[in-house]
């Protein structure tokens, strides 16, 4: 009888609202051995008042987060600056993130090696750059890709001179849904 008693106390419990160390009491009572008839039933191990107050631990595990995003990560170097290697046109070139350039940026030299078209006989820029004043020619890039990031048709001005590397500008970053900076690194999505 006192086996039912504490069944229907149990079943009473799990519908209430019960931390899963008194859950657990009452499985204990529920599955140990009936005492025998002559015997008085031992009284439950309970926690003391310490170890009731305690919550149980419990560990949520959840898949990782998809945000149904491609995205490319590029680290600082020791300047500040994002410099990766960039496939342009299907060919490497070492390309610098530099988000206040209205273009993606690149030298004749460059441009010839990836077989970007010039026309320097249609209108030219004179643009400002770190070096002094340049004269620029537009063009466009057939794709430029980084990691699983892909992009077609990107505009770009062709400066003469040599450049250490190519600038990848807003004409490539504006076709994509985030550029952010976090934690010393650039995070590009698509």
């Amino acid at each position: 009888m006192l086996r039912f008693a504490l069944a229907a106390a149990a079943l009473t419990c799990v519908a209430a609202f019960v931390t899963l160390q008194e859950f657990r009491i009452g499985a204990d009572i529920l599955t140990a051995p009936g005492p025998e008839p002559s015997q008085a039933a031992p009284a439950p191990n309970l926690p003391t008042p310490a170890q009731a107050a305690q919550p149980p631990t419990l560990e949520i595990v959840r898949p990782p987060m998809q945000s149904g995003y491609r995205q490319a990560s590029i680290p600082a170097d020791a300047g500040g600056q994002y410099v990766a290697d960039f496939l342009v046109n299907g060919q490497d070139v070492l390309g610098m993130v530099d988000t206040g350039a209205t273009f993606v940026a690149l030298s004749a030299s460059t441009a010839a090696r990836l077989g970007v078209f010039v026309d320097r006989v249609g209108p030219h820029y004179r643009v400002q750059t770190a070096n002094g004043v340049a004269d620029a020619w537009p063009a466009k890039i057939s794709s430029i890709s980084l990691g699983g990031l892909y992009v077609t048709g990107v505009d770009a001005l062709v400066m003469d001179g040599d450049m250490p590397a190519m600038l990848i500008g807003a004409s490539f970053l504006k076709r994509l849904i985030s550029v952010e900076q976090t934690g010393g690194m650039l995070v590009l999505r698509q």
